[in-house]
C-alpha cells in the first residue's frame, strides 16, 4: 500500500512532535533535584538490581542495555558510596554478584519518590480518564520498543 505524501509528511511531523515531546520528559526525569547525588546512569542501575535482586555485572549490563565497562564504572561507583554491596556468586564462586545495600535501596527509594512527586505535579491538572489513556498508550510504546530492541540486539 503506498502512502501519500502529504500522509507520510504528516506522520514525520508527528513523529518528531513525539521524540521532542519523548527527549524533554526525559530530560526532565534524569535531572537531578539539590542534593542528590545519584546520577540518571546510576539510578537505572539501581532501578534493575531493586527490580531483579542480586546479579552478575555482566548479566545486569543486558538488562540495563549498557555494556559491561560502562557498568563496571557505575557499580564501582555505587559500591564506593555504599549504594550496593558485592558477594560470591553462588553458582560461580569466582564471580561475583551485586546487590542492594540497606543504604543503596534506601537511597534508590527517595530518588522514585522524589520523582514521581515531580511527576504526580505536572499531571495533577489531567483527568483520570486522560491519564488511563496517556498510560495505556505509553504501555504499549514501551512494550512496542523493548521488543524492537530485543529483535535488533538478536539480528547484531
Amino acid at each position: 500500500m503506498q502512502v501519500s505524501t502529504g500522509a507520510q509528511s504528516s506522520r514525520t511531523a508527528l513523529v518528531n512532535s513525539l521524540m521532542h515531546a519523548l527527549l524533554s520528559v526525559g530530560r526532565l526525569m534524569r535531572q537531578r533535584t539539590q542534593g542528590e547525588t545519584v546520577d540518571s546512569g546510576s539510578f537505572w542501575l539501581l532501578k534493575n538490581l531493586a527490580a531483579s535482586g542480586p546479579q552478575r555485572v555482566t548479566d545486569l549490563a543486558v538488562c540495563s542495555g549498557l555494556d559491561a565497562s560502562t557498568v563496571s564504572r557505575h557499580v564501582a561507583q555505587l559500591h564506593s558510596a555504599g549504594l550496593i554491596e558485592r558477594a560470591p556468586d553462588p553458582a560461580d564462586g569466582r564471580a561475583q554478584r551485586v546487590k542492594l545495600s540497606a543504604a543503596g535501596l534506601e537511597r534508590f527509594n527517595a530518588v522514585l519518590s522524589t520523582r514521581r512527586s515531580l511527576l504526580e505535579k505536572c499531571l495533577e491538572s489531567w483527568e483520570p480518564g486522560d491519564l488511563k489513556e496517556l498510560d495505556r498508550l505509553l504501555t504499549r510504546f514501551a512494550v512496542d520498543v523493548e521488543a524492537f530492541t530485543m529483535e535488533s540486539m538478536e539480528r547484531a
